[in-house]
């Protein structure tokens, strides 16, 4: 299959799934989403990969949702809000459920849905130049899903869901979202070297490993927290006049992306 909006090649039992709006800095548009969701079933079906590594074409991993005018749910009909408004989300967890391990490389920023496909990867390795961080709760929304309490300690994410701070590679490493750091043009590199490892590891093997992992975090609650998350980021999306949220969507309509962007993290300078 041809994609315009992600690569997906495969050799040596590795597939490397790139991500491919370099311009947007990787931002996840519907039809990029639509185009992962496709390579990562050909991937799962596909009995000659071992081990499945993601990462960003160009500066960034990924900036997050795309956001632009005609990406919103709220322009499907009634009937379909909910499934739109949540299809993106569930389309970032199917990498969490993929049958093979996976390696997110992430070079730049993660930031938003970004930080949360990263961290839906079972091992992260960042470039030294690496950003990560979710500033959704700055213009009233929050992450699409919640990763961070199953894989950090308290203190650490309150602070980056209270204020949508961002954090540089070496911190993401000490608070355990990452496993290592390298530098940035040994990335792909170093990725590729601990797929190589992995996918040494019997397939079976390595499939039910992960299948014992993944039910540990449902017997945790992880499904029914990822579901309750999703009914309040509802909640939230249909609140009504919330003023800074009316007003942040206004500078984006009439002002363009980069007012919007000023305008939501002057305060936090």
């Amino acid at each position: 299959m041809t994609y315009e909006f992600i690569k997906l090649d495969k050799s040596e039992r590795i597939a490397t799934l790139t991500l491919n709006r370099p311009a947007k800095r990787n931002a996840l548009s519907a039809e990029l989403l639509a185009e992962f969701s496709d390579a990562l079933d050909d991937v799962h079906n596909d009995h000659d990969v071992n081990v499945l590594i993601l990462t960003g074409e160009g500066r960034a991993f990924s900036a997050g949702y795309d956001i632009s005018p005609g990406q919103a749910a709220e322009d499907a009909p009634a009937t379909a809000y909910w499934d739109a408004k949540h299809q993106p989300a569930r389309t970032l967890m199917k990498l969490w459920h993929l049958r093979q391990p996976t390696i997110a490389a992430v070079n730049g920023h993660a930031l938003a849905a970004g930080n949360v496909l990263a961290m839906t990867a079972d091992i992260v390795i960042a470039s030294e130049d690496a950003v990560f961080g979710e500033p959704e709760i700055r213009f009233v929304a929050h992450s699409p899903a919640i990763m961070l309490p199953f894989m950090i300690p308290l203190r650490h994410l309150h602070w980056l869901y209270f204020t949508g701070d961002t954090i540089d590679a070496r911190t993401a490493e000490k608070w355990n979202m990452v496993n290592w750091v390298v530098p940035a043009d040994e990335l792909m590199a170093d990725a590729r070297k601990a797929a190589a490892r992995i996918a040494n590891v019997p397939p079976y093997a390595a499939q039910m490993m992960k299948r014992s992992i993944k039910g540990t975090y449902e017997k945790m609650g992880f499904s029914e927290a990822f579901e309750h998350h999703l009914m309040l980021r509802m909640i939230e999306a249909m609140a009504p006049d919330v003023p800074e949220k009316e007003a942040l969507a206004a500078i984006r309509e009439n002002e363009g992306m980069r007012a919007f962007l000023e305008a939501r993290d002057a305060p936090f300078r």
